[in-house]
C-alpha cells in the first residue's frame, strides 16, 4: 500500500488506550511509545515516524489519561510493555520488529519493555529517574504535574520554600529522599548492562537527567550517545530566552529519526561556547585528570533563615543577586575547559546541621551570570572533611569569560535551608574540574 500516512483510533492494547499511525506502506517496522503524558502530546511524533515509513504505536500507561487502573510512578512497567510488544509484533501491518523511543518517563517504560524479543532498538531521551539527589523544585514539579498541570506554579508563587501541606494531589513521601526512586533506577540500570539491540541516547547538559544518560551510555553495549542542551519535561524551568548559548538545531527527534534510517550519532554541545564537537560525549571516569582551578584560605558564611539564598530557574540571570553575607564565592578569571563532574573539597565547621550547595556560575563579559552546575553535601555539627559532586557537563567557555564558585547553605527553593541560623567555615577549599581527553576539546586549544 502507499500513499500518505494513515491513522487508525482507539485500539485496547493490553486493556489500555492506544493510537496506531501507519506509513503508507505495510507491514512495517514499528515503534512504540508507552506514555504517561497523554496520546495526544506524542501524535505529532508519530506521524513522523509514519511520514518515515515505520507504524508507530502511542499507549497511555496503567492509570493515565485514558487507560484503566491505578497509576504508580516508577512501577515494574515490565508486564504491561511486553504485553502491548506481543500484541503490535503479531499485528499484520508489522514486520515482526519493534524499536522503543521516549522522553523522560516514557522512555522508563521503554527500559523497562527492552528485553522483549521484538525489540531491535530502544531511543531514549533525557531519561527517568535521575540517578542523582533530585532538587527539591524539580522533584515537586515532577509529582504535582503528573497529578495537576500548573499545581506547581500555585503552590511556589511568591514562597521561598514550597509549602507542600494540604495539597489537593497525592505527592507520597516529602521530602524526596536521595534513594527515593532506587528499585526504578536499578531497574533501568540492569536494562541498559543487558540490551542486546543497538541504543540512542539523547540527553542535555541542562536537564536533571544529565547523569542518568551519562551512565546509561556508559552501561550498554553498542551505544550511541548525543549530549545537547535541549528543554523537555524535565527542564520545565528552561526559559526561552537562555543566558546560555544553546542551539536549538538538530531537533533531538531528527537524530532520532536519522539514528532509525541507520545513520550513527555521537556528538556533543560545549556549554558556554555553544559549539557542538564531535569528541566523545561521555565523559572519561574521574582520575587525577583534573585542573584545580580555585583554592581559598579559610573562609566563613553565615546562614539567616529568615532571608535564605536563593535559587533561580536554570537558564535563569544570578546577577541581580547582591553580594551578602551567606554565600562564599571564589572566581577564576580564566577557566580551563572540563569535561565530566566538577567537584569540590573542604574542611567545614559548622555549629548546626546543613546541607552545604555548590553552585558554578558563569558570568558573561557583560555581567550576565547563569547556573552552570550545582551540587550538595550534607554536613554535621564539628569539623569534618566534606566532597561536593556537582552536575556532569561539557564546558568551554570563550576568551574573556569568567566562573564562579558559590558555596550557601541551602539554597531554596531548589535546595532547602537550615530553619536556624548557622555559622559554617570553610578550610582548604578547592575546585577541581576534570579535563577533556587530550587537555582540550578538538578543534581547540586549551583556554590560557
Amino acid at each position: 500500500m502507499s500513499g500518505a500516512p494513515r491513522a487508525r483510533t482507539g485500539p485496547a492494547v493490553a486493556g489500555m488506550a492506544a493510537e496506531l499511525v501507519l506509513p503508507g506502506r505495510v507491514p512495517a517496522a514499528a515503534v512504540v511509545i508507552r506514555t504517561p503524558y497523554g496520546i495526544d502530546g506524542c501524535l505529532p511524533e508519530a506521524r513522523s515516524f509514519a511520514a518515515a515509513g515505520l507504524a508507530c504505536l502511542v499507549q497511555d500507561v496503567r492509570g493515565r489519561h485514558l487507560s484503566p487502573g491505578t497509576f504508580a510512578i516508577g512501577r515494574d512497567e515490565t508486564a504491561d510493555g511486553h504485553a502491548t510488544l506481543d500484541w503490535a509484533a503479531a499485528q499484520p501491518w508489522c514486520d515482526g520488529t519493534v524499536f522503543l523511543y521516549g522522553v523522560a518517563y516514557e522512555a522508563y517504560t521503554a527500559w523497562c519493555a527492552a528485553g522483549h524479543p521484538a525489540v531491535r532498538g530502544i531511543i531514549s531521551r533525557q531519561p527517568w529517574p535521575p540517578i542523582d539527589a533530585p532538587a527539591l523544585d524539580d522533584e515537586l514539579w515532577w509529582r504535582t504535574e503528573m497529578a495537576r498541570p500548573g499545581l506547581f506554579e500555585k503552590i511556589a508563587a511568591g514562597r521561598p520554600e514550597p509549602d507542600v501541606t494540604g495539597l489537593p494531589v497525592d505527592i507520597g513521601p516529602w521530602p524526596p529522599a536521595p534513594g527515593g526512586h532506587r528499585e526504578a533506577i536499578d531497574r533501568v540500570t540492569r536494562a541498559a548492562r543487558e540490551i542486546t539491540a543497538p541504543s540512542l541516547h539523547l540527553g542535555s547538559w541542562l536537564c536533571r537527567s544529565a547523569e542518568t544518560t551519562v551512565r546509561q551510555g556508559a552501561l550498554a553495549p553498542g551505544a550511541d550517545v548525543v549530549m545537547g542542551g535541549w528543554a523537555g519535561p524535565l527542564t520545565h524551568r528552561l526559559r526561552e530566552t537562555c543566558a546560555l548559548d544553546v542551539p536549538i538545531e538538530p531537533h533531538p527527534f531528527e537524530l532520532a529519526l536519522g539514528w532509525l534510517a541507520g545513520r550513527r550519532q555521537g556528538r556533543c554541545l560545549l556549554l558556554g561556547s555553544g559549539r557542538w564537537t564531535d569528541a566523545d560525549p561521555l565523559p572519561p571516569r574521574r582520575t587525577g585528570r583534573a585542573v584545580p582551578a580555585v583554592r581559598s584560605g579559610p573562609v566563613r558564611l553565615r546562614h539567616d533563615p529568615a532571608r535564605p539564598y536563593p535559587s533561580a530557574p536554570h537558564s535563569a540571570d544570578l546577577a541581580p543577586l547582591a553580594e551578602r553575607p551567606d554565600v562564599v564565592r571564589l572566581s577564576v578569571a580564566d577557566p580551563p575547559p572540563w569535561h565530566g563532574t566538577p567537584w569540590v573539597t573542604a574542611e567545614v565547621t559548622t555549629d548546626v546541621p546543613a546541607e552545604l550547595v555548590a553552585t558554578l556560575v558563569h558570568e558573561r563579559p557583560g555581567g550576565v551570570a547563569t547556573r552552570l552546575a550545582d551540587g550538595i553535601a550534607p554536613v554535621r555539627p564539628g569539623t569534618t572533611g566534606c566532597e561536593i559532586r556537582l552536575t556532569v557537563g561539557a564546558v568551554e567557555l570563550p576568551p574573556g569569560h569568567r566562573l564562579h564558585l558559590e558555596l550557601t547553605a541551602g539554597r531554596p527553593p531548589r535546595h532547602r535551608a537550615p530553619a536556624v541560623p548557622a555559622e559554617i567555615t570553610l578550610s582548604g577549599l578547592a575546585l577541581h574540574l576534570p579535563r577533556p581527553r587530550g587537555g582540550a576539546f578538538p578543534g581547540t586549544g586549551a583556554a590560557s
